[in-house]
């Protein structure tokens, strides 16, 4: 079973993400977070390098095969290697290559890589770490750059990152999200719903 992102101390990354508001067009797109990774299913402190595992990568050629029946216009990934390669992977199926967005990589522990984080808490900043706002200020930039650019009609762009990006992007969209939605590898839409709400489905 593919790990939940953990929301313990959700409440003050939500505060954060909500200060500015979202800068999100209103039209629809996609969303893939990346497939499963040892520290994911083991539960320690990732570096920027980590790969996915054999899961991961069966989880990733899913998805791709799922996103392959979508109008994908163009795809915009975190550079980490779990994502990109996830992306890579989706991007077979349309002639596409991914176009990379620094901002919206995992937020980084470096102090801690390597250690258990069972007891992962967002609200907390360890000495030597990103601090929260720092990293919900860079992705909200990133995501609102990424997902500003027209597409054509009826095509829809790709966003394949992290799962502390999309808790972000959720919280900027103000969408509640099914929790089986934050698992591995897990391809979405998002669309508009309402005067300025939006919301989101599994695709399959």
């Amino acid at each position: 079973m593919t790990r939940i992102v953990p929301t313990l101390g959700v409440a003050r990354l939500v505060s954060s993400a909500r200060a500015v508001p979202a800068a999100v067009p209103r039209a629809s797109f996609l969303f893939l977070r990346h497939g499963e990774t040892d520290g994911n299913l083991n539960r320690y402190y990732q570096t920027e390098d980590q790969p996915l595992n054999a899961t991961g990568e069966a989880q990733a050629a899913a998805a791709a095969r799922i996103l392959s029946g979508h109008g994908v216009a163009d795809i915009v990934a975190s550079p980490m290697p779990r994502a990109w390669r996830t992306a890579s992977l989706a991007a077979e199926h349309h002639a596409l290559a991914p176009r990379p967005e620094p901002r919206i990589k995992e937020r980084v522990y470096t102090a801690l890589f390597g250690q258990p984080n069972a007891d992962f808490d967002w609200a907390q900043d360890p000495p030597g770490c990103e601090t929260l706002d720092q990293f919900v200020s860079r992705v909200r930039d990133g995501l609102s750059d990424a997902l500003r650019a027209p597409v054509a009609p009826g095509r829809e762009r790709l966003v394949v990152a992290h799962g502390g990006v999309l808790l972000v992007l959720t919280a900027m969209l103000g969408v509640e999200l099914d929790p089986s939605l934050h698992r591995n590898a897990t391809p979405m839409r998002f669309v508009p719903a309402g005067a300025a709400g939006w919301a989101a489905e599994r695709l399959a």
